[in-house]
């Protein structure tokens, strides 16, 4: 990692974004894109195509590093998408992406039927998706922590579903595991986890992380997690100015 210093002032660390990529996929997914054939042992299963995770920073008004899931997904799963349209993106809803509701004092202008409406709208697109160690039983055994939906897209292409997933690395929770970790998504059923703090496992689909992914997962991500520190102190010094 390397650490930039601007005269006068501390920078932000900077990380090789560019090499902090990983992606596995299958046979199938392979031949259909024209890319080299999966080594054995790392193919997704279970109607996850391809999966891709990467280490990216934040939008401006959040200049930390977060950790990215992208998987692509066979379009006939039960997934229950945050919208019921064809596509979403969480930036378009949420209020630092707006001029007119950047900063706290500009949300409260706002009526409370607007607020309320927005805050709806942002809710859908949270814990619809986990992530979780094998061995994960609740109160007893295991991690599980949360993914938010960042974007997705039904049938980006013929039978293909795309969906964008984050979590920040201060959640990581699997360095030591040892017997695997599962990405859960919400399956279609009439169950609101906005307002639920237990996952009953039932009601989502689980697709296992291939384990060449899982070791760049905890590598980076506990990069990031230092970065992100080093970044928390710059803020804490600027704001103290």
């Amino acid at each position: 990692m390397v650490l930039p210093v601007c005269a006068g002032t501390q920078a932000y660390p900077e990380l090789p974004l560019q090499e902090m990529r990983i992606a596995a996929y299958t046979k199938a997914f392979a031949e259909r894109f024209g890319l080299p054939a999966p080594p054995p042992g790392t193919e997704p299963s279970g109607g996850l195509q391809a999966i891709e995770f990467a280490i990216e920073k934040g939008p401006k008004w959040a200049p930390r590093y977060y950790c990215n899931f992208y998987l692509y997904v066979d379009s006939s799963l039960p997934i229950k998408y945050p919208e019921e349209g064809v596509a979403g993106e969480k930036y378009m809803l949420i209020t630092t992406t707006h001029f007119f509701g950047r900063a706290y004092e500009q949300w409260m202008e706002w009526s409370l039927q607007d607020r309320r409406y927005s805050t709806g709208l942002d809710g859908k697109y949270n814990r619809k998706a986990r992530m979780a160690t094998k061995n994960y039983m609740p109160g007893k055994q295991g991690a599980i922590s949360d993914l938010d939906y960042i974007e997705f897209h039904k049938n980006i292409l013929p039978n293909l579903d795309y969906l964008k997933l984050n979590f920040s690395p201060f959640s990581l929770m699997i360095n030591k595991v040892n017997n695997g970790v599962d990405i859960w998504v919400q399956q279609r059923g009439n169950t609101d986890y906005r307002s639920r703090i237990k996952s009953d496992s039932s009601d989502f689909i689980k697709f296992s992380i291939p384990e060449v992914v899982l070791q760049k997962i905890r590598q980076w991500g506990n990069q990031a997690k230092e970065a992100n520190r080093k970044i928390n102190a710059v803020i804490r010094d600027k704001s103290d100015q």
